[in-house]
């Protein structure tokens, strides 16, 4: 066995193991595409990592607290049939479904992408944002 393979099968063994804990991967997901979520008092930002796809290939919903991200990465495989000698990066089908730190508002969801990078801005509801209280004196 070659020496690169056995750290190729290692690598992927490793990756395995991880989506045990994973929970994006244990309900079914994928971890592609890689996000990074902030909560502010306003509102919840996302930030996804998806080069090579156009805006138009991506699905994007939002209910209540999920948020659903769905698309399909294209291969950037060489015409000429060559073997390849190491894929690391994804292509094909993918899903991705996350709870969010609080419910938003759909209807004010904003989508920017650019440059291979998704920013989304989810208006958290009124509804669940505290509220000062008055304490009225009779």
């Amino acid at each position: 066995m070659h020496e690169f393979r056995m750290i190729e099968d290692l690598h992927k063994l490793q990756n395995q193991l991880s989506s045990l804990w994973d929970p994006f991967v244990a309900a079914g997901g994928s971890a592609y595409p890689s996000l990074n979520v902030h909560k502010g008092s306003d509102s919840v930002t996302i930030t996804a990592l998806i080069p090579g796809l156009a805006h138009d290939t991506l699905d994007i919903t939002v209910s209540g607290n999920q948020l659903r991200l769905s698309g399909e990465a294209p291969s950037h495989a060489p015409k000429a049939n060559l073997g390849a000698k190491r894929v690391e990066r994804f292509q094909g089908k993918f899903q991705r479904t996350l709870e969010l730190p609080t419910e938003v508002d759909p209807e004010k969801t904003t989508a920017e992408f650019k440059n291979g990078i998704l920013v989304l801005t989810l208006p958290i509801r009124e509804s669940v944002k505290p509220r000062k209280i008055q304490i009225q004196i009779n």
